[in-house]
């Protein structure tokens, strides 16, 4: 198969910062043809770094183009887009959420059963070597008693300050308020009318940060029974939520925005009653940093602890490679569109179990 003919759609922070770069750098499998976003001086500026002359403001006109592929790299809510370039035939990677509503999530399915093409949300964290390392690690303990997931989140300045990010406050006013309706619609929809603490804990704690850690969870160890409680405080810096998995175990997922703290730190820790094994991932913008697997034990009646390195590899790259795989031979993604929805679903629920209203 010759290169992947690619449409970006949004090319902001993440665009610029890892997905960009990597499809120039896998120049052999890819070759990015066009581009959209809603700001002029974002388009024109990655335009003319990435050589790109094919420039669109609305993306159902990209998707006109003789294109093979399109990655769906802007925020918020990416249904629609997704739901339209499998209409129009095109192999879809998408960055998280896929959807924040069911109905979208099952307008996304029936379109891409129909599409026959592939359709795969990005999951960096699943493509991590250390997390592929991990894995076999963690479904073998015996004896399971908890999980416990962290997440101390400082500012993005803080974590994305040394990337060359450009962007531009040119985006039109009716433009952002266009989309502003429409993802107010969608959330509405979910959880009725709400607070801007429960938009900011819907769509930002829970849809676009915590969506990562649920897909690693649920990619482990499947759904839980019940989601026990969840709590916020700190105007939403802090959250907490329990999940009861039928075996009994519970696990305790705990986010914390420290934002004037330039460290983030991420661990994913299964802990057994002879062994642990943890997972500490780095921050998602800084490239090639290993995750390292902490893992726990007893031998000869004396306890262990061994610190692996899987490999520097860069997961963001691993799943573009991921990616071109698929379509070339005609494989499922290892983060299809129905896991996605499961997520979710799953994140629905943690926020139907908060006390509301949040003021």
């Amino acid at each position: 198969m010759s290169r992947m003919r690619v449409g970006v759609i949004g090319c902001g922070l993440i665009g610029q910062m890892m997905h960009l770069p990597h499809l120039k750098e896998l120049h052999e499998l890819f070759e990015v043809v066009a581009l959209c976003d809603v700001s002029p001086g974002t388009l024109k500026y990655v335009g003319e770094y990435y050589g790109v002359t094919r420039r669109f403001a609305d993306y159902r006109d990209i998707l006109k183009e003789p294109l093979d592929a399109v990655a769906v790299l802007s925020a918020d809510s990416h249904g629609q887009v997704i739901v339209d370039a499998l209409k129009a035939g095109k192999h879809v990677f998408t960055e998280k959420p896929m959807c924040y509503t069911l109905r979208e999530a099952d307008e996304i399915l029936a379109a891409h059963k129909k599409a026959g093409t592939v359709c795969m949300v990005t999951y960096m964290k699943r493509y991590d070597p250390g997390f592929r390392y991990a894995q076999p690690l963690i479904l073998n303990l015996k004896d399971l008693q908890a999980i416990h997931i962290t997440i101390l989140h400082p500012s993005e300045a803080n974590q994305a300050g040394h990337h060359a990010i450009r962007r531009f406050p040119d985006v039109p006013a009716d433009a952002r308020a266009r989309l502003r309706a429409e993802q107010d619609a969608l959330i509405r929809e979910v959880i009725g009318e709400f607070t801007p603490l429960e938009r900011r804990v819907f769509a930002e704690n829970l849809l676009s940060t915590l969506v990562h850690d649920i897909n690693v969870l649920r990619g482990l160890s499947g759904d839980p029974a019940e989601v026990l409680f969840t709590d916020v405080w700190a105007g939403g810096d802090g959250m907490v939520t329990c999940l009861r998995y039928a075996s009994g175990v519970r696990a305790l997922i705990s986010l914390q925005y420290l934002w004037d703290l330039a460290d983030y730190e991420e661990t994913v820790a299964y802990y057994a009653k002879a062994d642990r094994v943890r997972l500490v991932f780095p921050s998602p913008f800084f490239r090639n940093v290993p995750t390292p697997v902490i893992v726990e034990g007893m031998e000869d009646g004396k306890p262990f602890e061994k610190r692996v390195i899987a490999s520097m590899k860069e997961a963001f790259k691993e799943e573009l490679l991921h990616f071109a795989e698929c379509v070339q031979q005609g494989k499922t993604p290892i983060t299809t569109p129905e896991e996605a929805r499961g997520d979710v679903a799953l994140l629905h629920q943690i926020f139907k179990a908060i006390k509301r209203p949040l003021q």
